[in-house]
């Protein structure tokens, strides 16, 4: 039976029951006995029935999907972070739509008008960067969280690490082990995750009355292609730090790559930790 494509039409039809008591029993929804949601359920398995879900969402005015933004797919840590989230999400029947921004702030726009425009079910934003982009999440009609960002004006829900604390651990882990001199890869200016972090390093350099160089700071744009041209700039110091602190590990990496084609050894010639 399951070679052919059956509708909603079609269990009714089979079953002598209306479409809406079909959709009822196979959505949960009350008003239909235990022992007709059974025999449908059990019709729906055999046939191999599959609900179009965007067709359903159309017809209610919501799409049970849920848009995930985040900056670059190619990072280990939005990986782990998307399959966690659809992972749950599923288990909720939600579906999970990824957007890839690449740190690009007008995408972004575009991805969250998307939402709107398409009704989907919430957004998850891990990516949030400018002004442009939290007014237009005040004016956003649908759940939304976001992820290791936030807004000075933002009143919604939001998960959180406490990113000036991380800052501020890692330039001391670099400070135990002897380092007197430490620069920093930082990130977009607008990002708070990149500037608390920045604030926590330099923190810790007050704390133990160490000497801040700004030429030891780098600005990134948390792309791997971007620490590898920062590496040069790096490599041109007259006089470099034994140490780095770098905003992310796609940035990191490039860095890296960067500083090996000149013959750096890590940690031998420069420690490193990134986030």
């Amino acid at each position: 039976m399951k070679n052919k494509k059956y509708t909603i039409a079609d269990i009714s039809e089979m079953l002598g029951v209306s479409k809406a008591t079909v959709s009822r029993s196979i959505t949960g929804a009350p008003g239909v006995s235990d022992a007709l949601r059974d025999k449908v359920l059990k019709l729906v398995e055999e046939v191999g029935y599959q609900p179009n879900t965007v067709a359903r969402g159309l017809s209610t005015g919501k799409l049970n999907i849920i848009a995930l933004i985040l900056g670059d797919m190619r990072n280990p840590f939005y990986a782990d972070l998307a399959f966690g989230i659809q992972k749950l999400l599923t288990a909720h029947n939600y579906m999970v739509m990824i957007f890839n921004s690449e740190y690009d702030s007008k995408r972004e726009l575009e991805f969250i008008q998307l939402t709107e425009q398409f009704h989907f079910a919430g957004l998850i934003l891990i990516t949030a960067q400018n002004k442009e982009i939290s007014d237009k999440l005040k004016q956003l009609n649908l759940p939304k969280v976001l992820v290791n960002r936030i807004f000075p004006d933002y009143d919604g829900d939001s998960v959180l690490t406490d990113n000036f604390q991380a800052g501020y651990e890692a330039a001391l882990h670099l400070i135990e082990l002897g380092h007197k001199e430490i620069g920093f890869i930082a990130g977009h200016l607008y990002s708070s995750a990149a500037t608390h972090r920045f604030e926590g390093y330099r923190q810790a350099l007050r704390n133990y009355s160490l000497p801040f160089f700004e030429e030891y700071v780098f600005h990134s744009d948390l792309k791997m292609e971007t620490g590898y041209e920062l590496s040069k700039s790096f490599l041109a110091l007259k006089k470099r730090p034994t140490a780095m602190l770098c905003i992310n590990d796609m940035t990191s990496l490039g860095f890296m790559d960067g500083c090996k084609e000149a013959g750096i050894r890590f940690p031998d010639d420069l420690s490193l930790v990134s986030f």
